[in-house]
């Protein structure tokens, strides 16, 4: 076995070789610079060999049902019967109908409004977005995989799972493996078909959640105002859909080494009545179980007097490394820590004069997901390379468990090169099978390319 392979087998005794010296979030502020440790192309030796470990087991059960494939429980943030909640609402929005917002009545989803507005396609019946067309081609764990890499690199996913379980990677492929039985469960690709169309329209036109501008890491901010917020306003299944379309959406602004978010909690003007348990603990679940590594830091902003006694009840439910990374700022100057002056909303107390007002879908924004013929083409090619990124792999592992440095260097190289092209005809493939959206209404998402000048006010 080689000097290189040699050197990993001896490492490997403990895994806490891998990740060690990622600095806290604070401290990377402090310095300016952002820790890429443990991430995509930034991996040492170790992290590397158990990337590849990881890889192994996942390719040993590639072609398994994916309800065979051993894996951590699926478990409910809360207990709630979607379906009855979901008749109930349509209930009361039929029988007692009440706005909610600026015209946005209850259980009113966008398309819903944008009919009454009268934004319809040229299609036939009208419809902004064609009927769902499911994309994972059988029930195995190979097809859920893909389902869920979609625009990422693939080893991008895969390796925040081993880094919020600390590099075990039996740990991180039973999280994984669950994180996928949950996607199905909640048919989270449907949720991306449709995109905002199928969300309530109330929260869309509050602006509830939002991402605008970058913190001084270049993570992108997302602005989150619970004063917008009450339960009563939207039913928990559509409360529970927007949270997952927008956690869906967010991950396109994600751009490696970019691989987190900044997320402002803003409690200015938040009182009771903007409380919302379910909601808590079902972005909590979220961010510990199904997205992990998603969250750079959270940035808790002018809370009120009696919120440390809230706290007291949220922090024992949250995981351990997403409460490291939870800050609290009182005054525009403790924001300022973490935001350039220009990035920083003005009514926050800095310089960027940009305020939240929701683009309306356009009649005709959606009209390639229509074309059945250009999907199926942009299919066929993202199956053909990810076929060719599967073999890369295999032969890559192979040659780590062969302990041959040249192949192992060869097959890293080959697969890194097909990361990239799986991933840009992904971006093609997505055109057919995403809605639009308000990042790319506004152009602030175009072909991959973040930029948050189209919306950055003088």
């Amino acid at each position: 076995m080689s000097g290189l392979f040699k050197a990993i087998s001896r490492q490997r005794s403990t895994v806490d070789m891998a990740g060690v010296g990622r600095e806290a979030i604070t401290t990377q502020f402090t310095k300016g610079r952002l820790d890429t440790s443990g991430a995509y192309k930034h991996l040492s030796p170790v992290e590397e060999n158990l990337l590849a470990d990881f890889w192994e087991k996942l390719l040993a059960d590639f072609d398994k049902p994916l309800k065979e494939v051993a894996s951590d429980p699926v478990v409910k943030p809360i207990e709630c019967d979607d379906a009855a909640e979901i008749s109930k609402a349509k209930e009361i929005g039929e029988s007692a109908p009440f706005e909610v917002f600026k015209g946005c009545m209850f259980n009113q989803t966008v398309g819903d409004k944008c009919r009454e507005l009268g934004i319809e396609s040229e299609q036939a019946d009208g419809a902004l977005v064609p009927k769902y067309e499911k994309q994972m081609k059988d029930d195995t764990l190979g097809s859920a995989m893909w389902s869920v890499v979609r625009e990422d690199h693939p080893d991008v996913l895969m390796l925040r799972f081993l880094r919020a379980r600390k590099w075990d990677v039996e740990k991180a492929y039973r999280m994984a493996i669950a994180a996928l039985k949950w996607r199905m469960q909640e048919n989270v690709e449907e949720i991306i078909w449709y995109g905002d169309i199928y969300n309530d329209a109330s929260l869309m036109w509050k602006g509830v959640s939002y991402a605008h501008g970058k913190d001084k890491l270049g993570q992108p901010i997302i602005w989150s105002g619970s004063c917008l917020h009450h339960q009563k306003d939207q039913s928990y299944p559509q409360l529970k859909r927007y949270l997952i379309w927008m956690m869906e959406t967010l991950r396109q602004l994600l751009t490696p080494p970019i691989e987190r978010v900044c997320l402002i909690m803003d409690l200015t003007d938040h009182s009771n009545a903007n409380m919302d348990w379910p909601f808590v603990k079902t972005f909590l679940k979220f961010l510990e179980a199904y997205y992990p590594e998603c969250l750079g830091i959270c940035i808790v902003y002018n809370g009120p007097w009696w919120f440390s006694g809230v706290w007291k009840l949220i922090s024992p439910l949250l995981d351990p490394v997403v409460a490291s990374k939870v800050q609290f700022a009182q005054k525009p100057e403790g924001l300022l820590k973490f935001i350039d002056e220009k990035q920083l909303l003005q009514s926050r107390g800095g310089k960027n004069a940009y305020k939240f007002s929701y683009v309306k879908p356009d009649p005709e924004e959606n009209k390639l997901m229509f074309d059945a013929e250009g999907r199926a083409a942009a299919s066929k090619k993202l199956e053909d390379l990810q076929a060719q990124f599967i073999q890369a792999t295999i032969d890559w592992t192979d040659a780590k468990e062969a302990g041959d440095d040249e192949k192992f260097a060869e097959a890293l190289s080959r697969r890194m090169e097909l990361s990239d092209q799986v991933k840009a005809a992904a971006q093609e493939k997505d055109k057919y099978t995403r809605a639009r959206h308000f990042y790319t209404r506004t152009g602030i998402l175009s072909d991959s390319v973040v930029d948050w000048s189209k919306l950055q006010c003088p």
